[in-house]
């Protein structure tokens, strides 16, 4: 599974220094702003993999604000909140699953593989997280299981945090190369 997130991961990057960098905020489209939206235009995926990315990285404050924010009618602001909540604890899993699951369906086409990959990934947290439940009250102690999530947790973020420090390599060599063009 890490070498899948790995992939994926390395593929969003390859996808967002291709993306609306070169983009003026004046000129920015509908859709290309912070909060993604289901426009259908040049930076549908990048805005989704950006604010992915914050949600992974945002707290508390962050994902409250957010769905204070965001709607909760249109699909696309359904698969907003989705993507902040499978972000929150365990307890709102289930409800980012559900959202996801009601508005993939809704999303332009060359979207719907990015939100089933994350759906894919949630549900896979959401069964390990279930399992691990399982064995620590099997074992007696559920705070080991919970443990061995947090300590998970911060193995991912690291990656994560690896990840983005690449991405970030490679748009300064991306910038670099444009410069001399």
């Amino acid at each position: 599974m890490v070498s899948q997130i790995r992939t994926t991961l390395a593929l969003v990057g390859v996808m967002a220094l291709a993306g609306c960098q070169s983009l003026s905020r004046e000129s920015v489209p509908y859709g290309c702003g912070d909060i993604p939206t289901y426009a259908d235009n040049v930076c549908l995926v990048d805005t989704w993999i950006a604010f992915g990315l914050q949600a992974q990285r945002g707290d508390a404050e962050w994902r409250e604000e957010m769905l204070a924010d965001v709607g909760q009618r249109r699909m696309d602001q359904k698969a907003v909140r989705a993507v902040v909540l499978s972000w929150d604890g365990p307890g709102e899993w289930q409800k980012a699953s559900n959202l996801y699951k009601a508005s993939i369906d809704s999303a332009p086409a060359r979207l719907q593989p990015l939100l089933r990959q994350w759906l894919n990934e949630l549900e896979a947290r959401r069964q390990l997280y279930a399992q691990r439940g399982n064995s620590a009250r099997g074992q007696g102690s559920r705070h080991d299981g919970t443990q061995a999530l947090k300590q998970e947790n911060e193995k991912l973020k690291q990656q994560l945090k690896e990840m983005s420090d690449k991405l970030e390599a490679l748009t300064d060599i991306e910038r670099t190369i444009n410069a001399r063009d």
